[in-house]
């Protein structure tokens, strides 16, 4: 089984110095599946307030590939020493996973709709603010997209002999499925030991500590000129290692335990790790004047769906989008389309409504100068309240709410639907996943769960609790912005909003 690199490919990056790619991965990297990431912005509309954040989702996924070699180099001699004869069959395993595991690294961001998830935030108002037929053929969630790329990935690297053979399963494109989806959500039998590498790959691809957000974190921080994301990565790559099969009482192995864990050594790493996201998100991702610009976009691209300016491949609008199922089909429409559908195609729609379009709501083309001539709205209220946030995201996705929380909620909406100047954002970030990763403790050769663990040593003990703190920190917020001409109905949304709140806290 060959799954070990010929050689490597390396592109100059200013995050990584150079970022390597497996040789056999080449094709893939050169074609539309990856190219077209050149054209989707990785942090959306935030070069409007941080001008060199310029960089797209395709710097990011060559970044991430990269540190998938790097670190499962490390992973698996850190494995193998710690756990000596018991590490061996997963390191050996993890070893021979090189190659689709750089694969599935490659691909992780493929599905990005433009503008990364501010087109996801407008699907989802097209579908619940105005409730636009046939959009829900589309999915809220990007890696929808990225499932749908899998089995053209797979043909394009056929086509060009690639020599990558399958580790887990008898077919590649079930192999990256596995580790882009997680064996719980992908319906496969493997033997425990495959079961427990996969496991392994999906933490490290998406569990909190992971290659996607050790990169972006750098790379976003980098082009923002901030320092907020910063941490050692080099130090965090080296204390990192898999806790391997276990042994039921009965004698079988079992996968149950197979997890990321972090030496002892390494926790005051993975809390300035941890301090990064927060600051990241808090002074970067959502900075006011950040989330107003996604919010412009989202309300536009909403109202533009309504209008049938944009629609589902073949309803016959100007600005079509592919289903997912389109694109695993491989109509050829759909792989045409979705191949221009980029911030490019999006930008320049916008630039023809912003231009007096004839036959469109006032509001959209409002809302498309004020994109195109970086002018945005200036009214901004922000509540930071965990049940008010979950009321409307609730009552948003579902129409469901409480009796007393009802007419309120659907004010809110009929607000924003009469007038789409008035935008209501529920935003969240949180670091709790990371409770699921474990701390190994070289003393005892023993992993907890980071939520669960303890330590007699002081020092460590209080590294210990602050981890946990930050682990639980999360932010749900709401977000309301208007247009000076719409203070009136900002004012109403803000009421309802302030009322909510008080009645949220005496229903609890």
């Amino acid at each position: 089984m060959k799954q070990i690199c010929r050689t490597t490919k390396s592109f100059k990056d200013p995050v990584h110095g150079f970022s390597d790619i497996c040789e056999e991965l080449s094709p893939l990297v050169d074609s539309w599946i990856l190219q077209r990431l050149r054209n989707i912005k990785q942090t959306a509309f935030a070069y409007l307030v941080y001008h060199g954040m310029e960089h797209s989702r395709f710097n990011h996924s060559i970044g991430s590939a990269h540190l998938a070699k790097e670190l499962l180099g490390f992973i698996t001699s850190n494995t193998n020493y710690y756990y000596y004869e018991l590490g061996r069959e997963l390191s050996d395993k993890l070893s021979q996973s090189l190659l689709v595991f750089q694969l599935a690294a490659l691909l992780h961001d493929a599905g990005h709709l433009p503008f990364s998830h501010s087109t996801e935030v407008g699907i989802s108002e097209a579908r619940y603010i105005y409730n636009v037929p046939g959009i829900d053929k589309l999915p809220l969630r990007h890696e929808e997209y990225t499932f749908s790329l899998v089995p053209h990935a797979v043909e394009i690297l056929r086509e060009e002999n690639s020599d990558i053979e399958p580790v887990f399963t008898d077919k590649l494109e079930d192999d990256i499925q596995l580790i882009l989806r997680g064996i719980l959500n992908y319906d496969t039998k493997l033997d425990p030991l495959a079961e427990c590498t996969v496991h392994i790959l999906y933490m490290l691809l998406s569990s909190g500590l992971d290659i996607d957000r050790m990169d972006y974190l750098l790379r976003d921080s980098l082009y923002a000129g901030v320092h907020y994301g910063l941490y050692d990565i080099g130090r965090l790559t080296r204390v990192i290692l898999a806790t391997p099969l276990l042994k039921e009482p009965s004698g079988k192995l079992s996968s149950r335990a197979c997890r990321v864990a972090i030496l002892d050594k390494g926790i005051s790493v993975l809390e300035s790790f941890l301090l990064a996201r927060l600051y990241m998100y808090s002074e970067v991702y959502l900075h006011r004047v950040v989330e107003t610009y996604n919010a412009l976009y989202a309300r536009l691209f909403s109202l533009l769906a309504y209008s049938g300016v944009i629609g589902v491949q073949g309803s016959g609008a100007e600005l079509e989008i592919p289903t997912p199922d389109d694109i695993l089909s491989s109509k050829i429409d759909a792989i045409n389309t979705w191949r221009s559908f980029d911030d490019i195609s999006v930008t320049s729609l916008f630039r023809r409504i912003a231009e007096n379009r004839a036959g469109l709501p006032e509001e959209a083309k409002i809302l498309a100068k004020m994109i195109i001539d970086r002018r945005h709205p200036k009214l901004y209220q922000q509540i930071d309240d965990p049940l008010l946030w979950g009321l409307y995201k609730e009552y948003l996705s579902t129409g469901y709410a409480p009796s007393w929380a009802e007419p309120l909620l659907e004010d809110l909406v009929d607000i924003q639907r009469e007038n789409p100047l008035v935008m209501l954002r529920p935003l969240k970030t949180d670091l709790v996943s990371i409770g699921k990763v474990g701390i190994y403790y070289r003393d005892t050769s023993s992993v907890t769960l980071l939520e669960d663990s303890t330590e007699r040593n002081e020092t460590t003990q209080i590294y210990i609790q602050r981890l946990k703190k930050l682990a639980e920190l999360n932010l749900r917020r709401i977000v309301l912005i208007a247009d000076k001409s719409s203070e009136k109905d900002f004012e109403r949304a803000e009421k309802i909003l302030l009322d909510l709140r008080r009645e949220s806290r005496s229903n609890r």
